[in-house]
């Protein structure tokens, strides 16, 4: 029989490599780590589809170079942020939500598209932008994070070598 309790907790909510809800100041160094790359990953993916999409003819604003190349300069500082832990790259990230609620407001609130869309994106990016201060606040306390992780107890380490 499946033990669906530990299964959840393993690959969905585990405290070590999905930390989201403990405080910045109790977070070791390897839970940080998970979160950033979480939150790189998901940037790069949706910024780097909005790159090329932005390049055809298929949004309302037809094809944008402009639009394209900010998308491909989030998409370069999400991998610098997940790489580096740049302070100045979690900055750089944090404000493409708004740069997301922009176009919103610019072209997404026009008559051909539903307007329950355009809320749930809209709710979307604001929960984005209320991450993104944990995001910037873990980018500038990473440097004085504790290494380690959860699953270092005494007896452990005893016979790691």
């Amino acid at each position: 029989m499946l033990d669906w309790e530990n299964l959840f907790k393993r690959y969905v909510w585990d405290d070590r490599t999905t930390p989201y809800l403990i405080p910045v100041n109790r977070l070791k160094r390897q839970q940080a780590d998970y979160e950033i790359l979480a939150y790189s990953v998901f940037i790069g993916i949706l910024f780097g589809v909005v790159s090329i999409t932005a390049l055809t003819d298929v949004g309302p604003q037809g094809r944008s170079p402009n639009m394209s190349l900010y998308a491909l300069s989030v998409t370069f500082a999400s991998v610098i942020f997940g790489y580096a832990k740049n302070y100045n790259a979690a900055l750089y990230l944090s404000a493409s939500p708004l740069a997301g609620l922009a176009y919103l407001v610019f072209y997404g609130l026009r008559s051909d598209h539903h307007l329950f869309d355009t809320l749930l994106a809209a709710l979307v990016l604001i929960l984005l932008l209320w991450y993104s201060r944990r995001i910037i606040t873990i980018a500038r306390c990473y440097s004085t994070l504790r290494e380690g992780d959860d699953q270092d107890t005494p007896k452990r380490r005893l016979f790691k070598r």
